[in-house]
């Protein structure tokens, strides 16, 4: 928060301009890589620049928009499935019970999908290996290996969420910029075991080593 609140003018700002950018709809994913990209920055303690924002939005155009576009597959698909086992919607007789069942364990996947997406942006800021799979990978390790701090941000979040939604100019003005420094955080602070860890068997072998891939 204290880095959050020393670049805040900025970020503010960006917040703005990326508000802005949902309007052309084709914008608004690489718009997101850019704040990530600032707040990524912000995270780590370091100032930064406009430049920060439009090199992210430029580096990352294609793989935020391959990160949107499954979000709406895998969305579209979980919402689909649970609307397809409704009560009178299957072209066939199902036990109530059973329905119920099934369209829970979609619900269960579809948000245990969205609360790996806190992480992936930050990781592919953070990798040498760049592609979405890995990022994938990585964040629903870091989801599943700390669930109470997963848990713990994901209520956060929504309270910030839930307080945005109540005064939308909040959405406008900070929030995405405080959700991007938030999940950057996280991200940062999830690796450091994994990073000190990589850094304690590289100095055994008397070789660098940058793992991408969590164990």
């Amino acid at each position: 928060m204290k880095n959050f609140w020393d670049e805040l003018f900025l970020l503010m700002l960006m917040n703005i301009v990326t508000v802005l950018l949902v309007v052309p709809v084709v914008t608004f994913p690489p718009a997101l890589a850019g704040l990530w990209s600032a707040a990524n920055l912000v995270a780590k303690g370091r100032s930064i620049h406009w430049s920060d924002y439009f090199e992210g939005f430029r580096r990352y155009f294609w793989k935020a928009w391959g990160l949107a576009l499954l979000n709406l597959l895998v969305v579209g698909t979980l919402f689909s499935n649970i609307r397809f086992y409704m009560p009178g919607n299957a072209p066939f007789e199902i036990d109530p019970t059973l329905s119920l069942w099934i369209r829970a364990l979609f619900l269960g996947a579809g948000l245990l999908w969205l609360v790996i997406q806190l992480f992936p942006m930050g990781l592919l800021l953070e990798q040498q290996d760049q592609r979405l799979r890995v990022a994938l990978r990585n964040a629903a390790v870091l989801s599943i290996t700390n669930p109470g701090f997963t848990v713990v941000l994901v209520l956060l979040l929504l309270v910030v969420a839930a307080l945005s939604t109540a005064f939308p100019v909040l959405w406008i003005l900070l929030t995405l910029a405080l959700f991007a420094v938030v999940c950057n955080a996280a991200v940062l602070h999830l690796l450091q075991p994994y990073r000190e860890q990589a850094h304690a068997q590289a100095g055994g072998n008397g070789t660098s080593s940058d793992q991408d891939e969590l164990d």
